[in-house]
């Protein structure tokens, strides 16, 4: 019981929304489609701050590219901009009954072009803030 105590006292840290463990307090997950798009999304719980929960999807983001063998992603807002090839470079972060939560639809490039994001550049300049450990 102290360590539920302890968690529910910590922000959302980077992890895995469905490690059984500690994924009810939030964390990022992925859906694939439709087409060649995945959606991607990070929910926290409402200790976490809305910039902290935004650099978590676009870190996933980033490593989703890296796990695809991607360097570049479009990032989508919505699956209408996606259609309409609307791309942004960060993404508005709502909040639903006091906790923050984002998602995002990405497509993986191989070369750069235009509003496309690097996942090497990404992934190096965030890591020290996601993986710098959980906000308390």
């Amino acid at each position: 019981m102290a360590a539920v105590a302890l968690l529910a006292g910590c922000a959302t840290g980077y992890q895995d929304a469905s490690q059984p463990l500690v994924g009810w307090t939030g964390g990022y997950w992925e859906q694939k489609g439709p087409g060649e798009l995945i959606k991607v999304g990070f929910s926290g719980n409402s200790i976490v701050t809305r910039e902290k929960v935004g650099t978590y999807l676009l870190y996933r983001c980033a490593e989703i590219a890296q796990r695809e063998s991607k360097t570049y992603f479009a990032f989508y807002q919505s699956l209408p901009d996606a259609v309409m090839d609307k791309r942004s470079a960060e993404k508005t972060v709502t909040t639903i009954v006091h906790k923050p939560a984002v998602y995002a639809y990405v497509l993986f490039f191989d070369a750069p072009g235009p509003g496309l994001l690097s996942s090497p550049d990404l992934l190096a300049r965030l890591a020290p803030e996601v993986k710098g450990g959980a906000e308390k």
